[in-house]
């Protein structure tokens, strides 16, 4: 159910003081392979794109995982000490993914990301986390124009029963999260505000090929 935003939150100076929170990166389904090849492998900036969003994600998160049905093709790709997380069901689209990662998730916060958004923003994640812990929401999301975007959002772990069960009433797509969970936003204009350019929501493509608006946000 939709809510109104509260004011305007700037992140704590004092990480310290925030919650901690894991960090999940959803890589399965049709996120995985294009044209028989590895997604997280394409390169980025002279890296590849799973190793830059684990390096990003590592200057803030508590904790690191990777969602995919295909576990195995993972396990050399990622540190010891990020964690392989099976998705619930092979190729069910990305709820699935969010539902095992909220329900096995350590932290009682979550920052979700697509397995194509190469230019994840901790500004924009500490922003939207402020938001969800002072509004006791169960998820926190940027939004431009065009409405919200479930991924590069704030989750409250304790949501995650509420997803489950949405997956296996037999939905898959994250728009149907705005009608079930307790959320609010934080706008492309307060980023602004805030000296936080927009442009963490898009993925990239191998080549760094940018598409504007991920394809998960449907």
């Amino acid at each position: 159910m939709p809510t109104q935003p509260s004011e305007s939150i700037p992140p704590s100076r004092d990480v310290s003081a925030e919650p901690p929170v894991s960090g999940i990166i959803l890589a399965g389904g049709r996120s995985r392979v294009k044209r028989g090849e590895l997604k997280a492998l394409w390169p980025i900036d002279g890296e590849p794109l799973l190793a830059r969003q684990i390096r990003l994600m590592r200057s803030w998160c508590k904790e690191i995982m990777v969602v995919t049905d295909t576990p195995r093709l993972y396990l050399p790709l990622v540190p010891a000490d990020v964690r392989i997380v099976t998705d619930y069901a092979k190729g069910k689209g990305p709820l699935g993914g969010m539902a095992a990662g909220l329900s096995l998730a350590q932290l009682p916060y979550a920052w979700i990301v697509g397995s194509r958004m190469a230019d994840l923003s901790v500004p924009a994640a500490r922003l939207l986390l402020a938001r969800c812990a002072a509004g006791r929401k169960e998820a926190v999301w940027p939004s431009d124009s065009s409405g919200p975007y479930p991924l590069h959002g704030i989750y409250a772990c304790a949501s995650a029963g509420r997803v489950v069960r949405l997956f296996e009433e037999g939905r898959r797509g994250l728009a149907d999260l705005p009608r079930f969970l307790l959320w609010d936003e934080v706008t492309e204009n307060e980023f602004a505000r805030h000296g936080i350019a927009f442009d963490f929501v898009r993925e990239r493509a191998a080549g760094g090929a940018v598409y504007p608006f991920p394809a998960d946000r449907r």
